[in-house]
């Protein structure tokens, strides 16, 4: 009995020998994982933003899916051209004005 007592006391005393062995440093890292940091763009306090404004932003010509080919919306929509395809409205607001709604902006463009 006394002797599991003492091989006990031993292993926990190997153990702590090994873990010594190894340096706080990486008892800390088995312990503790590392903390993930996160780098933000700096920005100079001149420097101008991006715009906010959504309209003002280009649209993907993946997106354009509504064709315009005639009416008011024409004039509107396209900027001085006869016909366009354009991706500001979703499929009601397109049918809506008066636009062809596509599945994909090649048959928007096949189309228009």
């Amino acid at each position: 009995m006394k002797l599991a007592g003492t091989a006990r006391a031993l292993a926990a005393l190997a153990v702590l020998v090994m873990i010594g062995s190894f340096g706080c440093d990486t008892v800390a890292t088995l312990v503790a994982p590392a903390v993930p940091v996160v780098i933000e763009k700096a920005t100079a306090p001149g420097d101008p933003a991006a715009p906010q404004d959504p309209a003002a932003a280009p649209e993907p010509p993946e997106t354009r899916k509504c064709c315009f080919r005639s009416g008011e919306s024409v004039a509107k929509v396209c900027e001085s051209k006869e016909r366009c395809c354009s991706g500001r409205y979703d499929r009601s607001e397109c049918e809506d004005s008066g636009g062809l709604w596509f599945q994909s902006a090649d048959g928007c463009a096949g189309a228009c």
